[in-house]
Parts: structure tokens; C-alpha cells; sequence
């Protein structure tokens, strides 16, 4: 058998789409259309899917129970990068599969192939897109991809050395910068990994000391780049009328110095509408930590006496049952 040889494939991924399940079409439709700006491309029973440039589809709502991201599908530039990661994954004796053709049409993909990763996200990798020359119908002026891809995802974990570690041996991930953020008297250390030009693809999170991990659903947040500073600002006030709760108020980050804005999504996890982050220039940048996570703004939306206390409650509760539940991570 021949030696597995080993090359690097940083700048060659970028995220593709994401894949949530939910029972909430109609919240979703209202959420991702008329408050955050997208076009609606696709309405069945079992599936809505949104565009925001000529991709077919970049978010996927599937029926279900989870009201979670269930699956994160990451795009690889040819088929020497696809094979460079699997050759990883049979390395290390991690399974992987190819997935159904009826799966990769959900997915607006030729084909793709997927693996059970950190928290126990299904990752899902493929080459090549299925395209539109469809318009656009959105209340946005535009999103931005491109060579970064659509945006990033942020995930809170137990077990961050080994996510970390995860993102770097088998896609050649960066560390950018991290950041010291201390919230309601707790220490949270994020660490920021980027895997092209963007500043970073991945974000992992982590409690200072005993590693919790208080939000109930697998990310934290996920991320999308809009073309213009008024997209933000629009959006934000269309959240605000349409009844969703703003969870952090526009501000301006200290590392990627985007300007954003946060929101819960239907399912809980929140979404991050921003603009202008930079683009890393490999030459120059160096690491560093940063101690606060933001510039200005960013700040928590007072949330009614009654809802502080019920979510403190399942965020404390919810803590406690994850320190009896294991976090399931693909290497050791």
C-alpha cells in the first residue's frame, strides 16, 4: 500500500451551507425572508431552502424535531482536496460515507460525502455546486461569498483542545486570534480559526475552569456577510418589528472589526447578520488576544424579568445535564 502523503489544503475549503431541522416553517420563512433579507428558492412539506447569490441553495430548513444544525456541508476546491481529507480521515480509522443522490439534490450538490464530527455534527464535503441563473428577490442588496464562503458557524464546547485539534489536522485550519470575554461573571475564551482569506470559518468557545456548555443547541451562532452597511441596519429593524428577539445590539467586533448585529433564531440558535470584515493577508498576520469581543455596541438586549429568569434557568439546567453527557469528538 502505498504511503499517504500528506499536503496542505488551507485556502481550498469554505463554507458551503448549512442544514437545520425544524418544525417551525412558517417562523422560518418570516425569520430568514422578511427580517433577514433572503430569497425563499424552495417551500415543500419536508424542506425550505434559501439563496443568497447564484448557488442553489445555501439554507436548508428539513422537517424535524431537533430545532437544531444538524449538518454543516463545507466546499473543497477539486477532487485532489476531497481526496487529501479522506485520505485523513482513513488515517486515523475515522468513517465517512457518501451520501444519496436524493441527498445531494436536497442539497442543491453534485455530490457529497460526509462524516459524524465535533458535538456530533454531521460534516458534509463536496466539490461541485448546483447553480441558478434564477434572480434574486431578496431585501437585501447582496451577500457576500465568493472565495470565503458563505459566513461561519461559533460553537460552544467541552471538549475545545480536541475540536480545535480536529479543525487543524484534517483541514489545515489557522489559528487567527482568540479573545478574553468575560459575561455575567464568567470567563469565555474563544478561539478563532480560519480555514481561507476569511477571518475565520470556525469559531470555538469555552468556559474558563470547568468546561460547560450551557447553549442547548450544537452552534452557538452562525454567520452571514451582507454587501452594505444599511443591509445591517435594515435588517435589524425589520427583526425588531417582526417580533424576534434581537439577542446582542449592532455593534463592531474587535478582531474581524465586522459590524453586526445578533438574532434568535426560531430554532434558538442565533444568527449574525454582519458587514466589512476583514480578509486575513497571510504575509503579515500574526495572532493575538484580545480582551473584550467587541469595539462598541454589541450589547445584550434586556430581556423581561419573567424570560431572565426562565432562561437562566435552562441555561443553568441545561449545563448540568451536559456535565453527565459526554461530547462526542472524532479523535481522542
Amino acid at each position: 500500500m502505498a504511503t499517504f502523503e500528506y499536503q496542505n489544503i488551507f485556502g481550498q475549503v469554505k463554507l458551503g451551507y448549512v442544514i437545520a431541522e425544524s418544525q417551525k416553517f412558517d417562523e422560518w420563512i418570516s425569520f430568514m425572508q422578511k427580517c433577514l433579507g433572503l430569497h425563499l428558492a424552495e417551500h415543500t412539506e419536508q424542506q425550505l431552502s434559501f439563496r443568497i447569490d447564484d448557488y442553489e441553495k445555501r439554507f436548508i430548513v428539513q422537517r424535524g424535531d431537533a430545532e437544531d444544525v444538524t449538518h454543516i456541508g463545507f466546499q473543497v476546491e477539486n477532487k485532489l482536496v476531497l481526496e487529501q481529507i479522506i485520505g485523513r480521515f482513513d488515517q486515523r480509522e475515522i468513517q465517512y460515507a457518501i451520501g444519496e443522490t436524493t441527498d445531494a439534490q436536497a442539497r442543491g450538490v453534485q455530490a457529497f460525502w460526509y462524516v459524524q464530527g465535533p458535538k456530533g455534527i454531521q460534516l458534509e464535503l463536496f466539490i461541485d455546486e448546483v447553480r441558478t441563473d434564477q434572480p434574486l428577490t431578496m431585501q437585501s442588496s447582496g451577500f457576500y461569498t465568493a472565495d470565503s464562503g458563505m459566513g461561519h458557524v461559533a460553537i460552544t464546547s467541552q471538549k475545545p483542545e480536541k475540536m480545535i485539534r480536529f479543525w487543524q489536522e484534517f483541514f489545515d485550519a489557522r489559528l487567527t486570534d482568540t479573545v478574553e470575554q468575560k459575561i455575567n461573571g464568567v470567563t469565555l475564551d474563544v478561539t478563532f480559526l480560519r480555514l481561507n482569506e476569511r477571518h475565520h470559518s470556525i469559531a470555538v468557545a469555552e468556559t474558563r475552569g470547568v468546561h460547560l456548555d450551557p447553549i442547548r443547541t450544537s452552534i452557538q451562532h452562525m454567520n452571514l456577510q451582507v454587501l452594505d452597511l444599511e443591509d445591517v441596519t435594515m435588517a435589524y429593524q425589520r427583526c425588531k418589528d417582526n417580533g424576534f428577539a434581537v439577542a446582542w445590539e449592532v455593534g463592531q467586533h474587535t478582531n474581524d472589526r465586522e459590524v453586526s448585529f445578533y438574532v434568535a433564531s426560531p430554532s434558538g440558535f442565533e444568527v449574525e447578520l454582519g458587514w466589512a470584515p476583514i480578509k486575513i493577508d497571510e504575509a503579515t498576520w500574526q495572532p493575538i488576544k484580545h480582551t473584550s469581543i467587541s469595539v462598541w455596541g454589541h450589547q445584550p438586549k434586556p430581556p423581561s424579568k419573567v424570560h431572565k429568569l426562565m432562561h437562566e434557568f435552562g441555561q443553568i439546567s441545561e449545563s448540568l445535564k451536559k456535565l453527565r453527557r459526554d461530547e462526542y469528538s472524532p479523535i481522542d
